[in-house]
């Protein structure tokens, strides 16, 4: 993941980019579902980012996937990004899956997908 910020330096426009630091950098098997995780630490750029800043900021996150398919032995690459206007700030998405009562499966609700919790953060 990359994030793409528009800044003002010494009163010139500049784009600025910088890679975003995941809790997982590598993923073996999507037997289930992932969320890209980037922990917003010291380190991060986003660090002491207020929700303002996400509606004055021009900025952007890129995300560029790739994995190996076994089936068709044959390399797959995704990419998108999401506009600060498309975050929700504050927000944490639901688990999308459980045990079963008997703990004998997982199951897969598919119906949160995009499910979330939105917390008031100050």
């Amino acid at each position: 993941m990359t994030l793409g910020i528009n800044i003002e330096e010494n009163g010139i426009m500049t784009n600025k980019f910088y890679s975003l630091e995941l809790e997982l950098d590598k993923i073996n098997a999507l037997t289930l579902s992932w969320t890209l995780v980037h922990p917003i630490t010291e380190n991060s750029p986003l660090y002491n980012s207020t929700k303002e800043d996400f509606s004055t900021v021009n900025g952007e996150i890129l995300v560029f996937i790739k994995t190996f398919d076994d089936m068709f032995s044959n390399t797959v690459a995704t990419r998108t990004s999401y506009t600060f206007e498309e975050v929700v700030y504050g927000a944490k998405f639901q688990p999308m899956y459980f045990r079963s009562t008997d703990s004998s499966k997982t199951i897969l609700n598919l119906d949160k997908l995009n499910a979330f919790d939105n917390f008031t953060l100050e």
